[in-house]
């Protein structure tokens, strides 16, 4: 890196040194600044289909796939012909629901290299995305045998075993995906997922927090995380998760209903009343900020405890009577008085 670094500082091979430098960065998986570097390798010199290639392989990891198609593409249009083009494409086509494309290149690709682990990745998605969970299970651990430090095989194995609720095996694919990867944040917020599952609340908001340590910005995490802590009453620490949602999300689906419903819940119902109303502003439909803001209305004319959940009243409408001051006759049998009745008829006539 230093070497490549001192060479562009002087000015030689340029375009090459950058691409030799966003190729580390890429085996690194540092997306953003292999972007940088083959940017300016592709400024210098926008002819080289090895260039474009790469560009589409770092978009493809930054999701951004319309973009990878036109790189992919324009590599193709350059005379490019290798098997990583062929799995990109297919990997994209596969992505976009074009299944027949994705399974054409994917062909071409297993035929040039049919030990190529990238090649079962995308076969084992692409029959995922078709329904056969089971074949898509046996390609993806093929790809991690061929090429262990592809961490999206890691990925999606555990989360077909979690939707197939198989949890011991999507715990066995993260646990093997931490072991080569264990600052990535995804491996960390599927593992919550699995605990989430298994009911293991507070294991699941433990990993879901080490997501987002690894990535401040990892809003799904946050949103987990207050989801879980309300489940637990922990109001607080469900505010601190969505109040950070807030930030990296403003357009998160009622968001600021959730902020609000934990200001309610922790007594500060001037907070929870002006996120309430933010909510309403966005959204006039919502009956449930529109109920929480009447809640509100009715505590502050004191027609309602602040307690306004049916769960959390300790005290009933209901009065309860001193049965020890009552005198209870016991009822008797219909049967039994009649027969009374007549025995003493009977006397009186005798």
């Amino acid at each position: 890196m230093n070497s490549l670094s001192d060479l562009i500082n002087r000015n030689v091979d340029v375009d090459l040194n950058y691409f030799k430098r966003s190729r580390i960065y890429y085996d690194r998986e540092q997306y953003v600044q292999a972007m940088e570097d083959i940017n300016e390798a592709i400024s210098e010199k926008d002819n080289v289909s090895e260039y474009f290639l790469l560009r589409g392989k770092i978009n493809r990891e930054l999701g951004e796939i319309d973009n990878a198609l036109e790189d992919a593409e324009r590599a193709e249009a350059l005379q490019q012909n290798t098997p990583d083009l062929y799995v990109l494409m297919a990997d994209i086509f596969q992505a976009k629901n074009r299944f027949r494309e994705s399974g054409v290149y994917l062909a071409h690709a297993m035929k040039m290299a049919p030990y190529d682990g990238s090649a079962y990745y995308v076969k084992g998605m692409l029959q995922a995305r078709q329904g056969d969970s089971l074949a898509s299970l046996a390609s993806l651990n093929s790809a991690i045998l061929m090429n262990p430090r592809l961490v999206r095989a890691y990925q999606q194995s555990t989360l077909i075993n979690l939707r197939l609720k198989n949890y011991p095996d999507a715990l066995s694919f993260n646990n093997r995906g931490l072991k080569r990867f264990p600052n990535n944040p995804e491996l960390y917020f599927e593992r919550g997922e699995i605990y989430k599952n298994m009911a293991v609340i507070d294991t699941a908001i433990a990993n879901y927090r080490k997501a987002t340590v690894l990535n401040p910005k990892y809003g799904e995490a946050f949103f987990q995380i207050g989801a879980l802590e309300i489940k637990q009453h922990g109001y607080y620490s469900a505010l601190l998760a969505f109040q950070q949602l807030l930030q990296i999300n403003p357009n998160h689906p009622q968001i600021n209903y959730l902020v609000a419903f934990c200001y309610e819940k922790l007594g500060n119902d001037i907070k929870a009343k002006e996120y309430f109303t933010y909510e309403m502003e966005k959204n006039p439909a919502d009956q449930m900020s529109r109920y929480g803001l009447w809640r509100i209305r009715q505590r502050e004319n004191g027609r309602m405890y602040p307690s306004f959940y049916a769960d959390d009243n300790i005290e009933s409408d209901y009065r309860t009577i001193d049965t020890t001051r009552v005198k209870i006759d016991m009822i008797k049998p219909r049967g039994t008085i009649n027969m009374r009745i007549d025995s003493s008829r009977n006397a009186k006539i005798q």
